[in-house]
């Protein structure tokens, strides 16, 4: 039966729980005690130790699911069976991410030559934009700054009118104060009208000339400008555009490999040697991420370990590489052995009770040990040599004083001798004075054992 409790057996509690304890004083002796029990001091090997309880466990064990949800296509292994790292167990039907991994790969292919446009464009769309730029700021200039030629002939041209201005203004002065008749009179007025008219519009037109071009035109001269020079950076690529074509092309990769590892999850693969402890899978059944049970379970049965929990006042005596030895409740008569394989540095405070994780490691057996098994532990933290033993149950402690007695049977007296005590574990205690080999101790029925006198 699989003991769950944590609570051990410490070398203080292992005394007080076994050893008689009285508060009586000591007679010196009774030599017409009635003897119930009686135990000779023999010389032995004594062995301390804290026992704890916990349950086997394989040296490595793994639960496996699919990472993604589908249709079981193929299973691989059978229950039971030796299988190795990396070794597939299953797989899921895979099409449809197979697909996706392939529109992800060409997803990243034009993202990479968008970059690429973006970071290094070709010499030849280079050249049209430059050529391009060109075009359009001798457009603007020749619009700003008019033609010399052309200039010149307006001003001509203004100074030509003025000048005919003048000539019909003069002969208009000869005639306009003398009694002339009416019609030369009149055609006059007519010819000075005119010859004013066209000197205004003759230097209009040389002004005209001399701003260069009109409004409109100097406006859409500096749009195609602009245009021209914009397609030159979009070419040449500026931080902005350079910054969003490698943001894209990033997570077109991020894409890419996240269908990958899709395609990857589909398939169950072991990532220790061992063996298929558990296949929960079948062809053709649908399967999700996770699940009331593994879809596998593969179990390293190469070596086997056991948990434990040491209370705080007997983990002070524990150290690694200790001797353990090991009793299982399935295999009651074999005892196997361990050694102390790690303590944990921080405790656990479970409802109040501190314990320290422990693991021991189990040696090698020929016995059928399985994961799972309930197993008692009891690691042996000293062991002392060729001393006096006697057993627990002779000894009796004096609350007032500490001290430790024991009766002796001497002829047809009983005794009660003061001993030193050593070593004890839970069944026996080394007497280091007081006693000799070979005495004989006796539990009288009126002794203070046990609390009764």
């Amino acid at each position: 039966m699989y003991k769950r409790s944590w609570i051990t057996k410490s070398l203080i509690v292992l005394l007080l729980g076994t050893i008689g304890v009285a508060a009586c004083a000591a007679p010196a002796t009774n030599s017409e005690a009635s003897v119930e029990r009686t135990a000779a001091v023999k010389r032995g090997t004594i062995r301390a130790s804290v026992s704890a309880s916990g349950k086997i466990d394989p040296a490595a064990q793994v639960n496996l699911n699919f990472g993604v949800p589908g249709t079981v296509k193929a299973v691989l292994v059978d229950e039971g069976e030796l299988v190795k790292a990396g070794d597939v167990i299953a797989e899921l039907d895979t099409d449809d991410l197979q697909l996706a991994v392939k529109q992800a790969e060409q997803a990243v292919a034009t993202q990479k030559l968008a970059y690429t446009q973006a970071i290094s464009p070709t010499a030849g769309d280079v050249k049209a934009a430059e050529a391009a730029i060109a075009s359009a700021s001798a457009s603007l200039n020749q619009l700003s700054k008019p033609d010399e030629i052309a200039l010149q002939i307006a001003r001509l041209q203004a100074d030509s009118a003025n000048e005919s201005k003048r000539q019909v203004e003069f002969q208009w002065d000869q005639i306009k104060d003398k009694p002339v008749g009416g019609m030369p009179r009149d055609m006059m007025q007519s010819q000075l009208a005119q010859a004013t008219m066209a000197a205004q519009i003759a230097e209009l037109q040389y002004q005209n000339v001399k701003r260069g071009g009109n409004t409109a035109q100097l406006a859409g001269a500096r749009a195609q400008l602009v245009q021209a020079q914009a397609q030159l950076q979009r070419l040449l690529g500026n931080d902005l555009t350079r910054g969003l074509a490698e943001a894209q092309l990033k997570q077109a990769e991020l894409n890419l490999e996240a269908a990958r590892q899709r395609l990857t999850d589909a398939v169950l693969t072991s990532p220790i040697d061992g063996t298929v402890a558990q296949l929960n899978v079948k062809v053709g059944e649908q399967v999700g991420v996770s699940g009331l049970r593994s879809a596998a379970v593969v179990s390293d049965l190469s070596s086997f370990h056991i948990d434990i929990g040491i209370d705080e006042n007997s983990i002070g005596v524990l150290q690694e590489q200790q001797p353990v030895v090991i009793t299982i409740d399935a295999l009651p008569d074999e005892t196997l052995t361990g050694r102390v394989d790690y303590i944990a540095p921080t405790a656990s405070d479970n409802a109040g009770v501190v314990t320290y994780k422990v693991i021991i490691s189990l040696d090698e057996t020929n016995q059928p040990v399985r994961g799972g098994m309930s197993a008692n532990a009891d690691v042996i933290t000293e062991v002392r040599d060729n001393v006096l033993i006697v057993p627990n149950w002779t000894i009796r402690i004096d609350r007032q004083t500490g001290k430790a007695y024991v009766y002796t049977q001497r002829g047809d007296k009983v005794e009660e001798i003061e001993i030193v005590t050593g070593l004890r574990n839970a069944n026996e205690s080394e007497v280091t004075a007081g006693l000799n080999e070979g005495d004989v101790l006796v539990v009288p029925q009126k002794s203070g054992f046990f609390g009764t006198q």
